[in-house]
């Protein structure tokens, strides 16, 4: 059971979160407003009915994958996914978090026919209006859909081109079972000319079987991630664990999202264990409709997993250290920990 101080850490410490799916993560109540208004069909009513259904486990990633979809069907204009970001920083700004990555996944927008300029438009209006209101530092992450071929993947680079000012980075995401990384090399490489952060989801799956450990491996050595999405499947091979470690590849860990489809239980997630081998890790939520919000995965998995103020500390450390553009933040960050320290005397 966690101390009245250790939750009062995770309530309050500064946070940056790394790892959070704008297109998984629209709130119920904001989803049914948007059905109505589009006049889109969706099998739940009320936001109360579809928030239930979101907190249902879910039989594997590819069927929550057909749920993603479905309720992202409810954005279809600029105003739509502005009022989206709006009210995830929102959230955001409730749970003092002050600089989060946003992952921007447009293949689940771009084969309902909506615009990639729609959609990025939409959204920087909804980041510039949340950072000048709510003082919430927010970066957008260009997601691949990796079900999908490397030509589209590769277009899909090639059309980010003229908002890399507003995109800075690309990751890679979807049904990792049969879809390896690698195939998706001519995209990562292009992003990588553009001068784009490179990431990508990887070692997430079981099902992937060995596919899952390797896709890690060619993130890292073949496509030049810098830092991998999840990542908890290198468990499984102690070379590519002293490897992330050596090469402080961070790991963008999401303990209630893998649970209980990767491990059976929280107590069976290895954040901990990756912590201890020296390989640097952030908390994330994911998709907080599905799975709760950063504080929430940051309660339990202090709980489950017995982690200590430093582990605390250290994770949320980490979500700045190795962000994409959050590292003037550091600063604010250690001067609060001080004060922190300091009050325990």
């Amino acid at each position: 059971m966690l101390t009245e101080r250790m939750k009062k850490l995770i309530y309050e410490i500064p946070k940056g979160e790394n790892h959070i799916h704008i297109e998984g993560s629209i709130p119920p109540e904001v989803a049914i407003r948007l059905a109505k208004k589009n006049g889109v069909d969706l099998p739940w009513e009320t936001a109360e009915e579809l928030a239930a259904h979101l907190r249902k486990p879910f039989a594997s990633l590819d069927a929550f994958m057909e749920s993603d979809r479905l309720v992202n069907s409810v954005c279809q204009t600029e105003e739509d996914y502005a009022e989206v970001l709006y009210a995830l920083a929102k959230q955001a700004k409730d749970q003092n978090i002050i600089y989060t990555e946003y992952l921007l996944d447009y293949p689940l927008n771009e084969v309902r026919g909506i615009s990639l300029e729609t959609v990025v438009n939409g959204y920087e209006a909804g980041r510039q209006k949340a950072m000048k209101e709510l003082g919430v530092d927010i970066v957008f992450i260009a997601g691949i859909d990796r079900s999908l071929s490397s030509e589209m993947s590769l277009k899909f680079i090639q059309d980010i081109e003229p908002y890399k000012d507003i995109i800075p980075a690309i990751g890679m995401d979807c049904e990792e079972n049969g879809h390896p990384c690698i195939k998706h090399k001519a995209a990562y490489d292009l992003a990588k000319e553009m001068g784009l952060y490179l990431s990508a989801h990887a070692g997430e799956d079981p099902h992937a079987g060995d596919m899952a450990v390797q896709n890690v491996w060619d993130a890292v050595d073949k496509m030049g991630c810098v830092r991998i999405e999840h990542g908890v499947l290198s468990i499984r091979d102690e070379a590519l664990m002293k490897h992330l470690a050596e090469k402080k590849i961070l790991l963008t860990t999401c303990p209630t999202s893998n649970c209980p489809h990767v491990f059976p239980t929280l107590e069976e997630h290895p954040l901990k264990f990756l912590m201890e081998q020296g390989i640097p890790c952030s908390i994330n939520s994911d998709d907080p409709p599905y799975v709760g919000d950063l504080i929430e995965t940051m309660l339990k998995t202090a709980d489950a997993l017995n982690l200590t103020e430093d582990d605390i500390i250290e994770l949320e450390r980490n979500s700045l250290l190795y962000s994409i553009r959050g590292q003037h933040h550091l600063k604010e960050f250690d001067a609060w920990v001080e004060q922190w320290k300091a009050s325990a005397q």
